[in-house]
């Protein structure tokens, strides 16, 4: 699950998105590690940005009649974030068909890019307003 190499470490290469936030108190649970279902809010975030900082604003694209919903999502958790830590959602579109667009994600910890701490792989669907299936704009095919 490896998108295109960086030959700088910090820096993304053009296919993804970095996206950074901090795990809050209202994040975890008793034992002070994120609650597994926030790391849904932060797939969604990251996700957001990505459309946002290629293409046009979430808001831009309802104003036009196009609605995003989660078909699916595959989740792997392999270690946990705690409390206090910094995050990094790395994002970019594996691929996209007709009616579909499909997303990678990977969390880990700022500054420690090779230990995943969740692996995901989203797949998204675009509906009118009137809730009917609806062709993905022409724009994400060239994500």
């Amino acid at each position: 699950m490896k998108p295109e190499a960086s030959a700088d470490k910090n820096v993304a290469p053009p296919t993804e998105r970095l996206f950074e936030c901090k795990v809050y108190y209202e994040d975890t649970d008793c034992m002070g590690v994120v609650y597994h279902a926030n790391y849904l809010k932060y797939l969604e975030r990251a996700r957001s940005e990505y459309v946002e900082d290629r293409l046009a604003s979430i808001a831009e694209y309802h104003d036009r009649g196009f609605l995003f919903m989660v078909h699916k999502i595959e989740i792997a958790f392999h270690s946990p974030a705690r409390l206090g830590e910094n995050l990094v959602i790395r994002t970019w579109i594996d691929h996209t068909t007709r009616y579909r667009v499909v997303a990678k994600q990977i969390v880990t910890k700022k500054g420690e890019p090779r230990d995943y701490l969740v692996t995901a792989t989203v797949t998204l669907v675009t509906v009118g307003d009137d809730g009917q299936l609806k062709e993905v704009p022409a724009e994400f095919h060239d994500l």
